[in-house]
């Protein structure tokens, strides 16, 4: 009996919770090592952008739309674009971040975009993923 509670505390300690997974995820993102987010999400990921999005709203299907319609414009618009994380809220299943982008313009201005990001887990990719942020803000920002 004891060999069996070692390892079930050894396999316990071994699994990363949905958190620990979304916060590796956003890391990734933001040290632009995109090869390591794709392969966070389920292959028939929906992913979600607000319709008032400039460049990228709507719903994408798939890794490679969300590399396609998502990340690559953000990359060839802004000289950097990040996610910063002022939290998480664990719902087991679903990862709740709230914060913001900090996107730096081709010229050096900063700005910071509140936003709320919704992922719902499966198996330990991301099945679901819904973005929420201050679309006139970002509207802003590509009208100067």
């Amino acid at each position: 009996m004891i060999a069996v509670a070692t390892d079930r505390g050894t396999m316990a300690a071994t699994e990363k919770s949905n958190v620990e997974i979304v916060e590796e995820l956003y890391e990734a993102f933001n040290q632009g090592d995109l090869e390591t987010c794709l392969a966070g999400f389920a292959d028939d990921i929906t992913w979600t952008e607000p319709e008032g999005a400039p460049m990228i709203g709507g719903v994408h299907h798939g890794p490679d739309a969300v590399l396609e319609n998502v990340f690559t414009p953000l990359d060839e618009t802004f000289d950097s674009f990040e996610v910063d994380v002022d939290r998480f809220i664990d719902g087991g299943d679903t990862v709740v971040m709230e914060g913001s982008h900090r996107v730096t313009t081709a010229d050096g201005d900063v700005t910071e975009i509140p936003a709320v990001h919704v992922s719902d887990m499966e198996d330990g990719k991301v099945k679901k993923f819904t973005a929420y942020e201050d679309t006139a803000l970002a509207q802003q920002l590509m009208d100067e």
